[in-house]
């Protein structure tokens, strides 16, 4: 009926509306294994702060271990520049700090690399991730900082490529946890997936787009060079063309269903729990009424005991609705992609 359907909707054209099978990684049908939202322990109530990614320490002695004629030195220093924010005086010290040790140090390509991407300079963070990954394979936050990268980059590009790059890495620094025994990272590296697959979202939508615009403006020509067709005519076949793909310019509804949504945050819920009143919120945001206003329920202020328990339903329930729906992570009403973090 419509001559440009069948190029608008040809196969190599990353359409992720309509397609089931599109990249390898976490919550994704391809036969992986799902990560959890995120795998925080319910061991106790209100467990210690897990290590942070964020961290370089590309050294774990202190600086009076060593001496200038070793690289450790010049990492180390690089490591407190970074923490100061001075990014590119950190680079200048893990420069020398791999010169030194003839480049045979994953960690240092991985720290100059992170200052890199501070900076702003995306490229070289590129190569000196992957060198890191190079030299060790099994170096997580070089994988980290890989996928961190690629994700950056994939926003200005024209294709998806590197943001679905950007997932496989994400979750091979993932995976890499469980065999090192760093599952305290778990959490952290499950939010730049979830990140990920949201950029990979809302990419697929620009693109999609994209092509539709350029399809309703292929139909319009092909529609005025039928002469026997009246005005009013060409505009019915135009609309019922625009119907059959999709208005580009409608408005996404997006809606998050209420029993996924935190009371006291009003944001979908990471680490859901219920309380002995029946009610279900985010632990972190319940721990922290429990201790400011002591033992009631935050909106019914029915008493209750400070215990609480993981609600396995609903965390599964976000978990199938984050599979079909990976904007709703950190989801902000009016948000563009090109801010999410990584």
């Amino acid at each position: 009926m419509f001559p440009f359907v069948n190029n608008l909707f040809r196969n190599d054209f990353p359409m992720f509306l309509f397609d089931d099978h599109f990249i390898p990684g976490p919550g994704i049908r391809v036969g992986v294994p799902r990560p959890p939202y995120t795998n925080r322990q319910y061991r106790d109530q209100a467990p210690k702060k897990p290590p942070s990614l964020k961290l370089m320490q590309s050294v774990r002695k202190p600086l009076k271990d060593y001496t200038e004629n070793q690289g450790q030195y010049w990492a180390i220093l690089g490591d407190e520049a970074y923490e100061k924010g001075d990014f590119f005086q950190a680079i200048i010290h893990y420069t020398k700090a791999i010169e030194i040790s003839e480049g045979t140090e994953s960690s240092f390509f991985r720290s100059r690399g992170l200052s890199f991407k501070m900076t702003g300079n995306l490229d070289p963070a590129y190569r000196d991730a992957i060198h890191a990954i190079e030299l060790d394979d099994k170096n997580i936050k070089a994988h980290l900082l890989c996928g961190q990268v690629l994700a950056e980059r994939g926003k200005k590009a024209d294709t998806t490529q590197e943001i679905e790059t950007a997932i496989i890495r994400l979750t091979k620094a993932r995976t890499l946890c469980a065999g090192q025994k760093k599952e305290y990272y778990e959490d952290e590296l499950s939010k730049y997936i979830y990140r990920a697959k949201k950029l990979l979202w809302y990419k697929n939508q620009e693109l999609n787009n994209k092509n539709k615009r350029l399809a309703i403006e292929n139909y319009k020509t092909y529609l005025n060079q039928r002469q026997d067709l009246s005005p009013e005519l060409k505009q019915k076949e135009l609309e019922g063309f625009i119907n059959s793909i999709g208005n580009p310019d409608q408005k996404q509804e997006y809606d998050i269903p209420s029993y996924l949504i935190c009371k006291i945050t009003l944001e979908l819920m990471e680490n859901p729990v219920v309380n002995d009143a029946g009610q279900t919120y985010e632990r972190d945001m319940l721990i922290e009424a429990l201790n400011k206003n002591g033992p009631s329920d935050p909106t019914t202020r029915q008493p209750i005991s400070k215990r609480f328990y993981p609600n396995l339903n609903v965390k599964q329930a976000t978990q199938d609705f984050l599979l079909n729906n990976p904007w709703a992570f950190e989801f902000s009403k009016g948000e563009e992609y090109q801010n999410i973090e990584f």
